[in-house]
């Protein structure tokens, strides 16, 4: 797959978008748009993360999720979350070849990470191109 590239103008929307959904919930510290084969395309980190490393092991989560949905005939996958002792990383496809991982701590409430989460792709999908 060829590099996904985000021009100057929507590298600055998703700042934007990354920025409500930090103000939204205060637990979110890290976000990341990736390509599905694994690269980082946009990013917006509280503390320093290997991005290109989350970017791979996201892409390969959610392949592995879209794979268990359809093996479980369950069609698409929507989410994968992966919670942890210090909190939780939620990936979704984000159109055809992104991917969106938003990483929050364990005070998170879960519900209101996947609106927040949900409402950032549909501004972000809407917008990209």
């Amino acid at each position: 797959m060829s590099q996904v590239r985000i021009s100057e103008n929507g590298a600055q929307f998703c700042q934007s978008v990354f920025d409500d959904m930090m103000t939204q919930s205060d637990a979110v510290y890290g976000v990341l748009i990736s390509t599905v084969d694994g690269h980082d395309v946009v990013k917006c980190f509280k503390q320093d993360m290997p991005a290109s490393k989350l970017a791979a092991m996201m892409s390969s989560v959610l392949a592995l999720g879209e794979t268990v949905a359809i093996e479980a005939d369950q069609q698409q996958c929507r989410y994968v979350i992966v919670e942890n002792s210090n909190g939780y990383i939620l990936t979704l496809r984000l159109k055809e070849k992104l991917v969106l991982t938003v990483i929050a701590r364990a005070n998170a409430n879960l519900g209101m990470l996947h609106s927040i989460t949900r409402s950032a792709v549909e501004k972000l999908a809407e917008k990209l191109k």
